[in-house]
């Protein structure tokens, strides 16, 4: 909350000393328009400070949501297998069962799975 306080704060100031070196300092068709264009620079603070404080609980309920989906998605990560691991797969039943093609030494094995609904 502080830091964007300290953006709208610093915006503030930048207006106020007469905009960015290169912009025209002319009237816009968004100003009046309901945001901070016109009145004293303590006036413009004091309406971005109450809309902060107006938006604070909603701000943190926001925050409070994303820090949970960010937990989530890290439980969720921790529990996926790493893909480089190497899983074993038990064929001796297979084997007693001939099921198999080629040597039983063989380096690699294929495991073929079919599911019949």
């Amino acid at each position: 909350m502080k830091s964007l306080a300290s953006v709208l704060f610093a915006s503030a100031l930048v207006v106020a000393a007469g905009g960015i070196a290169g912009c025209e300092n002319t009237q816009s068709k968004l100003d009046n328009k309901g945001g901070t264009g016109g009145g004293s620079l303590e006036e413009r603070l004091a309406k971005l400070e109450a809309d902060n404080a107006k938006y604070h609980d909603e701000l943190e309920w926001l925050n409070g949501i994303y820090k949970q989906q960010k937990a989530q998605q890290q439980a969720q990560e921790d529990n996926e297998p790493d893909p480089n691991a190497t899983f074993a797969v038990d064929i001796a039943p297979d084997l007693k069962l001939g099921q198999v093609e080629g040597p039983p030494t063989a380096c690699v094995t294929l495991v073929e799975a079919w599911d019949f609904a």
